[in-house]
């Protein structure tokens, strides 16, 4: 689950070396000693971190630019939760998170102090993995499939009564041709859309992943499959361009989602410089600035993109071990590493 689908593109130019940047500083937690933290959540000034394995949600305080822990970690009933979303309803605030083991949507209660307690749960969506997204009171979850086999899809689950979710939609991706099966791993929703980021291992890898596009009000599929490079990751989406990493094809791919039924590639940058690649993994917006987890590399790129068509590396920060999820907090880059024992680190972009 950590990685996802996994590659290819060509006609990409190499981004030079940036210019050596402040190095901003660096602390970190460890949330658990054996579990492996997935996905991070912000609440005011609560940090919220989903660890697999142990089944558990950890509360942290960032209000002092520490990561403060709050009270015990919150026990799921899984092993392995690992998206979640928030939000507020009828002025309280309210957390879903999937479990990719029982195939499942907790919400929960997320009081004054940032501690959680259970509310409610709806089942019946099979691998349901890390990459939700929450639009008004739908949750979009994406739904891996069975390779070789099944496609996936995407999963519409209303949370407007927070203890009663209902799993109001669903639709199966198409495959990019005949015989090709698409795994979703990631997506995001814009002006009523869903953008999907779905691998596949079919073979011939160069045509077989995609980004699919699903009219959210219908739950249909828009347009047909646009071929990208193998192994999407995650999707990012500003305005009307949505920007796509890639794992084994080490790129960043940017495209015009302005007409959903007609994708446009605007640039594919290559992650690889003079020094070394970036296998690209989680992916975070703010302002002009994308920035992206090299997961096997420990580090992460910031890229200028102001104009999306032509993205330009600016900083490399080093020293982030295995990447999984990039989530800003005000000044503070928060990234859980994937890997047992894991660290969540946070990053003050202000520094020096």
């Amino acid at each position: 689950m950590a990685i996802g689908l996994l590659t290819f593109l060509s006609g990409c130019a190499s981004q030079p070396s940036p210019t050596p940047a402040p190095v901003p500083a660096i602390t970190s937690v460890v949330p658990s000693a054996s579990g492996i933290p997935n996905s991070v959540a912000i609440l005011g000034h609560f940090e919220f971190i989903s660890v697999q394995g142990t089944g558990q949600i950890f509360t942290y305080n960032i209000a002092t630019g520490s990561q403060i822990p709050v009270g015990s970690p919150y026990a799921t009933p899984c092993a392995n939760p690992s998206g979640m979303v928030l939000t507020t309803s009828a002025g309280n605030p309210i957390m879903a998170v999937v479990c990719f083991d029982t195939g499942s949507l907790l919400t929960l209660n997320v009081h004054p102090d940032g501690t959680l307690s259970a509310l409610g749960s709806v089942s019946g969506l099979p691998m349901p993995y890390p990459g939700i997204v929450l639009d008004g009171t739908n949750v979009l979850i994406p739904l891996f499939g069975q390779p070789g086999s099944t496609n996936g899809g995407v999963a519409r689950v209303s949370i407007a009564t927070p203890s009663d979710p209902v799993i109001t939609g669903t639709v199966t991706l198409a495959s990019p041709a005949p015989g090709e099966f698409a795994s979703p791993g990631s997506l995001n929703a814009a002006n009523g859309f869903i953008y999907v980021a779905a691998g596949s291992e079919s073979q011939p890898q160069l045509t077989s992943s995609s980004i699919q596009v699903v009219n959210e009000a219908t739950m249909t599929l828009v347009g047909t499959p646009f071929t990208v490079a193998h192994s999407p990751q995650q999707i990012a989406i500003q305005g009307s361009t949505a920007y796509i990493t890639f794992f084994d094809a080490t790129q960043l791919q940017s495209i015009d989602i302005s007409s959903p039924a007609s994708l446009k590639s605007l640039q594919i940058a290559s992650l690889t410089t003079s020094t070394q690649s970036c296998h690209a993994l989680p992916i975070a917006i703010l302002g002009t600035s994308a920035y992206v987890g090299c997961y096997d590399e420990a580090a992460i790129d910031q890229f200028n993109i102001a104009n999306p068509a032509s993205m330009q590396l600016t900083q490399t920060i080093t020293g982030v071990e295995s990447p999984q999820r990039l989530q800003f907090a005000g000044q503070y880059l928060l990234v859980p590493a994937s890997s047992p024992g894991g660290y969540v680190y946070q990053i003050n972009m202000e520094t020096p």
